[in-house]
């Protein structure tokens, strides 16, 4: 088992060296870069991870994924709480707020292909429906209000719910009150909640109590993030079953967001010459922005990396079983490729050129390449 385990990493990394490549070879045959010496950074930076991504059996690849990523978006654990509780202290919406929408994103579409008849996110109507009550409840009706389809069945409404329930989480409680107030007969009402030591993180960190007035009411700060991080958290502890997870659609799609994530922080920093006009725009701050030349985004610079990199994420996550859900159909790789389309999205075009905004995972995973980069350089 274990050889075959080590023959699976490295013909991953073996995938990644020849995508490497292949993008040298596309980035040395354009001559379209508008910013002076992009075009042989750029080279520079591949030409450096094709010499020291393979070492130590991938060691950057280790420390990249398993240490920024992993500990901060899928911890190991199998407290689903303790899951949470990690996810939603290490990064805030404000740090990661491109992390948070490329998952937003994510989950949206994951909820439209659940609840296809509703026009409005289905994750902004549950921070709303839960931000009315101040127990974090919401009755049954509720949710079928959010996404009922008229034209069908209440099974099929139902069905959709528990859907939604198993993938952010939630658990239903039952109330049973003897006499209706309007029939005089027994009436069962069902709700929605977080489970119970998930409730305790959110009254401490999402309830304020109104001195004042004598009441407890839902702050603003109770956001879509708290559905992301129990998205995550699911994932985390559920990683060794498919079905729980939302299947292969979730994986593949989970993968690509990171994919994505690590090819940006690999990304060499530009520096741009001071008559750049691009310097004096109001919606660029060279304290924290760096320029991505549009021609380093085209498809036959970035495909190469990226699907390499969809199946080192899935590797180092999930193991051979993830692996073995990345999907090589042509829709899939559509699916990959729309993921590329998330950057106009999450980060900033000025006078023409992308912008990536330095989020801290960005700073975090380039800084690894940089310190094993020098302490190769140094033996």
């Amino acid at each position: 088992m274990g050889e075959r385990i080590d023959s699976s990493w490295r013909d991953l990394l073996q995938s990644f060296e020849k995508g490497l490549e292949l993008a040298i070879d596309q980035v040395q045959k354009r001559d379209v870069e508008n910013i002076p010496g992009a075009k042989d950074a750029l080279v520079q930076r591949l030409e450096n991870m094709k010499l020291h991504f393979p070492r130590n059996n991938g060691d950057l690849f280790n420390k990249a994924v398993n240490e920024k990523i992993q500990n901060f978006f899928f911890p190991k654990t199998k407290n689903f709480s303790e899951a949470f509780s990690k996810i939603l202290k290490s990064r805030t919406h404000e740090q990661d707020f491109i992390i948070n929408e490329l998952l937003n994103g994510f989950v949206t579409s994951k909820t439209k292909a659940i609840a296809s008849g509703t026009q409005t996110p289905i994750i902004d109507r549950m921070v709303e429906a839960f931000s009315k009550r101040n127990d974090f409840h919401i009755v049954d009706h509720q949710f079928y209000a959010m996404f009922g389809d008229p034209n069908k069945p209440r099974h099929y409404i139902k069905n959709q719910l528990e859907e939604l329930i198993n993938m952010f989480g939630l658990v239903s409680k039952k109330l049973v009150v003897e006499k209706d107030v309007r029939r005089s007969e027994e009436k069962v009402y069902t709700f929605y909640t977080f489970p119970d030591d998930i409730i305790k993180i959110l009254e401490e960190k999402y309830l304020v109590l109104d001195s004042k007035l004598g009441y407890a009411y839902v702050s603003e700060n109770f956001d879509r993030n708290v559905f992301i991080c129990m998205f995550l958290a699911n994932i985390a502890i559920n990683s060794d079953d498919i079905e729980k997870i939302g299947g292969s659609y979730t994986i593949n799609g989970i993968c690509a967001i990171f994919a994505l994530v690590l090819l940006l922080s690999f990304m060499p920093k530009l520096s741009v010459d001071e008559t750049n006009p691009i310097l004096n725009d109001p919606g660029y701050d060279e304290s924290n922005m760096s320029v991505i030349p549009k021609s380093w985004m085209m498809r036959q610079v970035l495909e190469p990396l990226f699907e390499p990199l969809i199946k080192i994420i899935a590797y180092r996550l999930g193991g051979g079983l993830w692996l073995s859900k990345v999907i090589d159909s042509e829709i899939n790789k559509k699916i990959h490729n729309q993921i590329r389309f998330l950057l106009k999205d999450v980060n900033k075009w000025v006078l023409g050129e992308l912008v990536r905004v330095e989020i801290p995972i960005f700073v975090e995973i380039a800084n690894i390449f940089a310190e094993i980069v020098v302490g190769y350089d140094k033996e």
